[in-house]
């Protein structure tokens, strides 16, 4: 079933009240509905009303709870009487072939949604979904239509060097899966989970399975990644031999964060280290990334071009990925 989301919240609009639209698309692309568009509006009775009358695919209407009722009231001669309550505070209208769900944004949606897509589930449909590093959405919708498969629908979200693809599709059972390696073999090399773990909670995982200790230095991003890693893993105290926030270095040499890192691991008597060196300029940020061993210690060379803030997460996002793509590789010798 195909939806279009329309959101009526003034604390939405302003920041006030986030949502998560990771977890809005999954548990649409998990029970095989789709969405096609969502917009996010001020409230208004005839931005409601117009939608349901121009609608040509199912409706969710996400608006505050104060207000829910009377956005039904208003449009309850074009809504009619087919009607049906979910745990007392979401209603579903049928209209035809057409679903209209009303849920109070401002009440924990998430999981009443989830129960309510459920029921709509097509048990034809297979789903999937993978979270990707270095791929721009553009590019990630291009690679998904060069590879042709059919009754593949999906949706791509990204920024700051992330993306996520939601897809389900029909396909047959299987041990293999067509479809899903088709898509795995499209993005082989940037796709670092096919589940809910970020990049943080991976590194994490990894550190623990493997019993080693990281230590971490960073200057630019002034802490970003060690209060990520910190914050999103109740025990990475456990993994963590040392963490340092230095000055931003004006000097910014290969060499330099190279001896750095060596240094470090040695001073800090850790299994890994990474070492996070970086300076602005006007077309964004110069960022060195030192990251390894006793055996051995790469640098990478990145560029981010965008804003202060933007520069920042790429910079914390490609550190992470660097790490666990090596976490990942067994070549630590130890």
């Amino acid at each position: 079933m195909k939806f279009n989301v329309l959101i009526l919240s003034n604390k939405v609009l302003t920041g006030q009240q986030a949502i998560k639209m990771p977890e809005l698309l999954s548990c649409f692309y998990k029970t095989g509905n789709e969405v096609l568009t969502i917009r996010c509006e001020k409230f208004s009775k005839e931005i409601c009303k117009q939608e349901i009358e121009k609608m040509t695919e199912s409706l969710i209407v996400l608006a505050d709870n104060q207000i829910l009722d009377d956005v039904i009231v208003d449009n309850i001669q074009l809504l009619g009487n087919d009607k049906q309550m979910v745990d007392d505070l979401a209603v579903i209208f049928n209209k035809q072939d057409k679903k209209i769900v009303f849920l109070p944004v401002d009440l924990d949606f998430q999981p009443l949604l989830n129960k309510i897509m459920e029921s709509f589930k097509d048990n034809d449909l297979k789903y999937c979904k993978f979270h990707l590093f270095g791929k721009h959405p553009s590019q990630v919708e291009e690679g998904l239509k060069d590879l042709g498969l059919q009754d593949l629908t999906y949706s791509v979200l990204g920024e700051n060097l992330l993306s996520d693809i939601y897809a389900s599709y029909k396909g047959a059972n299987n041990l293999i899966d067509d479809q899903q390696v088709k898509i795995a073999g499209c993005f082989r090399d940037n796709i670092y989970s096919e589940n809910d773990l970020d990049l943080s909670q991976i590194v994490y995982e990894l550190l623990r399975l493997k019993n080693l200790r990281i230590a971490i230095k960073e200057d630019v991003t002034g802490g970003k990644i060690l209060a990520r890693l910190c914050e999103e893993n109740n025990g990475f105290n456990s993994v963590l031999s040392a963490g340092q926030v230095v000055k931003e270095e004006t000097q910014l040499q290969p060499e330099n964060i190279y001896h750095d890192a060596y240094t470090y691991l040695k001073d800090t008597v850790a299994d890994v280290v990474l070492v996070v060196r970086g300076k602005f300029s006007e077309k964004g940020l110069n960022c060195l990334i030192a990251l390894g061993d006793k055996n051995s210690i790469h640098v990478y060379n990145n560029k981010f071009n965008a804003d202060r803030k933007d520069c920042l997460e790429m910079a914390t996002n490609c550190a992470l990925f660097h790490l666990v793509k090596k976490l990942r590789q067994n070549d630590f010798a130890f």
